[in-house]
């Protein structure tokens, strides 16, 4: 039995272990129960741990089952053992480290859009979220990749079609991730919106692959959603917690507007957070967060 000093030092918990391999909770103990791994201690107060070493073997394990292996055959595999099934390189390895830095995988993601290749695009989505996991993927390499894409328009680097292009691939892989995840969640239920006519929604859809790593119930709403239309769903759903994404889709004065009214027909006891580049500041009542890592900070917090 660990101490909890080395409980919480060098071990996980089930939540954060899930958060970093992109594995659900639910699929964690499961394999547990069945195959006797992921090895997991106990604290002195009876609460369950994972060492910090299991999140590469998870990650490999993650990649062994897209390849077409069956859960039997990989889940109790060391990180070695898995490597040379997927004839992976050992992850100490320098260079494997350089092909994963934003600013290479990003260059290598517009090449694919200029070039409408689909199959590398997402190929290379995918291998990237089970290499550095789920949070690293959105804080540090979608946001810079769809601002890369903007610039790329502007200066007439990127068409209007490899925009849609690059935007549409990106989206439907996250939401197929967060709707994922989002099968096996119990916790409270999260409502993701954007205000009243402004339809962009990739930045929601990340929110979303955010929140329901934290064990969130999400209901997304989508783009474009009337504050009263809000206000209900967030009643029938006995909903304490309002997401909002804006962007510069909308004036600064028109959501300054929407927020206050939202935030007047909401009960005081629902939580407002907005994010995004169009979000006001010093909306009473409404808290603001700038990055995604601050967002995740507060979520975990929000749920101990």
């Amino acid at each position: 039995m660990l101490s909890e000093e080395q409980g919480i030092d060098e071990h996980l918990t089930i939540g954060e272990l899930s958060r970093l391999t992109g594995i659900t909770t639910h699929t964690l103990r499961v394999w547990e129960k069945r195959y006797g791994a992921p090895i997991s201690v106990r604290l002195p107060s009876g609460h369950r741990r994972y060492g910090k070493k299991e999140v590469l073997r998870l990650r490999a394990i993650a990649k062994a089952l897209e390849s077409g292996y069956r859960a039997s055959k990989v889940v109790t595999g060391t990180l070695e053992e898995l490597h040379k099934l997927l004839g992976l390189t050992h992850p100490d390895d320098e260079d494997a480290i350089d092909d994963l830095l934003p600013d290479k995988v990003i260059r290598e993601w517009l090449d694919y859009v200029k070039d409408y290749d689909n199959e590398k695009l997402s190929n290379s989505f995918h291998d990237l979220w089970i290499q550095i996991g789920p949070l690293n993927f959105v804080n540090n390499y979608v946001g810079k990749f769809i601002k890369n894409i903007e610039l790329g328009w502007q200066v007439g680097e990127i068409s209007i079609a490899q925009e849609h292009f690059a935007s549409e691939h990106i989206s439907s892989f996250l939401s197929g991730k967060w709707r994922r995840l989002n099968q096996y969640n119990d916790g409270h239920t999260a409502i993701l919106t954007t205000l009243p006519n402004d339809g962009c929604q990739l930045g929601l859809i990340m929110c979303a692959v955010v929140t329901t790593l934290y064990g969130f119930k999400v209901v997304f709403l989508g783009p474009n959603t009337p504050c009263e239309d809000i206000v209900s769903s967030v009643n029938s759903c006995n909903s304490n917690l309002v997401c909002v994404s804006i962007t510069t889709c909308i004036d600064l004065a028109t959501s300054e507007s929407h927020l206050f009214q939202l935030r007047g027909l909401l009960n005081e006891d629902v939580q407002m957070v907005i994010g995004g580049a169009g979000s006001p500041n010093m909306i009473p009542g409404v808290k603001k967060y700038n990055n995604f890592m601050e967002f995740s900070n507060w979520l975990d917090k929000l749920k101990k």
